[in-house]
């Protein structure tokens, strides 16, 4: 039933045209190695082969293809895992299609997506341990929310938490939850790293 529902999504909603079809994680394997695929939607608990070897096996033969989890799974070991064997994003069953356009667009573009509701769980000092530098970047900017760019584009240019409160509007205990909030999402542990890593990374 839900293979049937997603695709309709993809056929009615997206417009992505599907090539193929496999019931477990050995059949996804012969399918990648035979045919030439763009995208892959792999799920983790699958039938002879999970879908986390699966992934591994995919990305080890074809590195370029990319593949995108849709589990039901949250917890923080199944999305780690699946980061490592190689997944470009990781969406939830639950979440709707426009978390799925925007994994689409996403790994087509060689970025790496994870699901609104689950990327909290992540911090990029965390997230950079389990995927390449480039997807680490990518992420970075992703993680951020626009009001937070606003903030650390003037930290960067060395405003005071009461000065950027005076320029955006906000009270200056705002800014600092905000300020708060980036170093734990970037895994910095002070302002100055907070500028260091923007700079290095362009994300201000």
């Amino acid at each position: 039933m839900f293979s049937d529902g997603l695709k309709h999504l993809l056929k009615g909603e997206l417009h992505i045209e599907i090539e193929g079809y496999a019931a477990n994680g050995k059949e996804a394997i012969d399918k990648c190695a035979k045919e030439k695929f763009d995208m892959v939607l792999m799920d983790i608990n699958m039938p002879v082969i999970d879908g986390i070897h699966a992934t591994s096996h995919i990305k080890q033969h074809k590195p370029q293809l990319k593949i995108i989890m849709v589990s039901m799974l949250t917890d923080l070991p199944s999305i780690t895992k699946a980061l490592a064997a190689g997944a470009d994003a990781y969406i939830l069953k639950s979440d709707g299609i426009e978390e799925l356009s925007k994994a689409f667009k996403a790994v087509s573009k060689n970025e790496i997506y994870l699901s609104s509701t689950i990327s909290h769980l992540f911090t990029n000092d965390t997230f950079n341990k389990i995927v390449s530098k480039e997807q680490y970047i990518s992420f970075s900017e992703n993680l951020i929310t626009p009001r937070e760019q606003q903030i650390l584009k003037l930290i960067v240019e060395g405003f005071t938490d009461a000065q950027i409160a005076d320029a955006l509007f906000l009270s200056d205990k705002t800014v600092s939850t905000h300020r708060k909030n980036m170093l734990a999402k970037l895994g910095v542990s002070n302002t100055a790293s907070l500028v260091k890593f923007a700079l290095e990374n362009k994300l201000a």
